[in-house]
This record gives structure tokens, sequence and C-alpha cells, in this order.
């Protein structure tokens, strides 16, 4: 199902849904008010990469080797609307997402996973594939990595691939050129460094301890 985002705002029920501006990248985690300082379950974001600022992105063009399914990258418009991903879990709407817990990442303009599979050479850096997947299986669960118990926005968190241990990564050296010139290919990695720092930044968060919905840029 794909979700209107404009829409979520006006029927939460049990929690509200607030969209939210960002500053650029830091690694620095930010101070928010009481009660929508983490990520949550239901939530459309946008993930920073930390490294380079740019969000992670499905800008519909497929790929031409590989799985040959919808590609990811890292776009440095923080503006694109192909960045939002809703944040899926077991939980409940609304209830904040663990460090350690099993989400998957579902694009909110396109209703794809963001998906991994071992099978497969990512173009340009020959690492693992990292694809935007039609359905849902395995190979969409990821691992949230971080820090403090729960998952805060604006702080450092890493992504772990269940099925096959790798790190969702980016490295800005790696771009694309057309159709999609100057998009930092995607893909996944053994090593949980610098290239592999995320932060959740923009977004729809919705939280269960406020009653009415609140809009902040």
């Amino acid at each position: 199902m794909r979700v209107d985002l404009a829409t979520v705002l006006w029927t939460a029920s049990a929690c509200t849904a607030s969209l939210f501006g960002s500053k650029p990248a830091e690694p620095a985690p930010a101070t928010f008010e009481a009660g929508w300082e983490h990520v949550t379950s239901g939530s459309s974001i946008k993930l920073a990469h930390i490294k380079s600022g740019a969000r992670l992105t499905m800008p519909q063009v497929s790929y031409g080797t590989g799985s040959q399914q919808q590609a990811i990258t890292a776009q440095a418009d923080a503006a694109t609307t192909k960045a939002l991903w809703r944040v899926e879990d077991e939980q409940a709407r609304g209830a904040p997402v663990a460090c350690g817990a099993r989400v998957r990442l579902i694009n909110s303009d396109s209703d794809h996973s963001l998906h991994s599979h071992a099978a497969h050479r990512a173009p340009i850096s020959g690492a693992q594939e990292v694809s935007g997947f039609d359905g849902r299986d395995a190979g969409d669960l990821w691992t949230v990595e971080c820090d403090g118990g729960l998952w805060r926005r604006e702080a450092p968190v890493h992504f772990r691939h269940v099925d096959t241990r790798q790190y969702l990564v980016s490295l800005p050296s790696k771009k694309f050129r057309q159709p999609i010139s100057g998009h930092q290919e995607v893909s996944a990695a053994a090593k949980a460094d610098t290239n592999a720092q995320w932060m959740a930044v923009e977004g729809y968060y919705f939280s269960a301890a406020h009653a009415s919905a609140k809009t902040s840029h």
C-alpha cells in the first residue's frame, strides 16, 4: 500500500505526525522537544549520509546490470521527493525504534523496499548491490546499529543487512553519469566505517505521546 504523506498528517489517531526540517548533515546529535527525539515506527524519514550529506534516494532508474531492479543512490539535493523512507517494524505506529531492531525501509514514493542480496554486484564499486525491490522478502531486513538504546534523530546509525551481514554504505567518489549524473552509488560492504554512517533528518515523524500535529522548518 502506498502512503499519502499529506493524508498521514491529518488521519493519525493514536499518535500524530509532524513534518520536520533539518540542518545539513552533522555527526553531533541535535536537541529536540521531549517526545520527538527518536525515530518511530511508521515515520517517513530522509536518511543523510553523514560523510557527504547526500540523501538516500530511489531515483526510479533501473540498474543495467546485476539484478536490474531499481537503483538506490545518495543524492545531494536534500529537497528531493524520492528520498522519504517509511520505517516498518513489528511495533505499533509511534513506538520508538530500538537499537538492534530489525526494520524495513520502504520508499514512500514507490513502495519499493530497500533490498540487498549477495548474488549481485554494484555497478561502479563491485561491492554488494543494494536495490529497490517491488515486493517484500527476507532481503529487505536491516538491523539498526546505534548507541543509547533507542534510535535518535540526527545521531549516527549503521544499517546491517540481516541476510548477508553487510553494511549500507556510500562512497562520495563513486558517482553515476547520465541519466542520474552526480548521484553517489549506494552498496553494501563488510566494514562499519565512516562510509556506513547515516542519520535520520527531515521527515514525517509519529509520536504516541502527543495529541496534535506539529510542523517545524
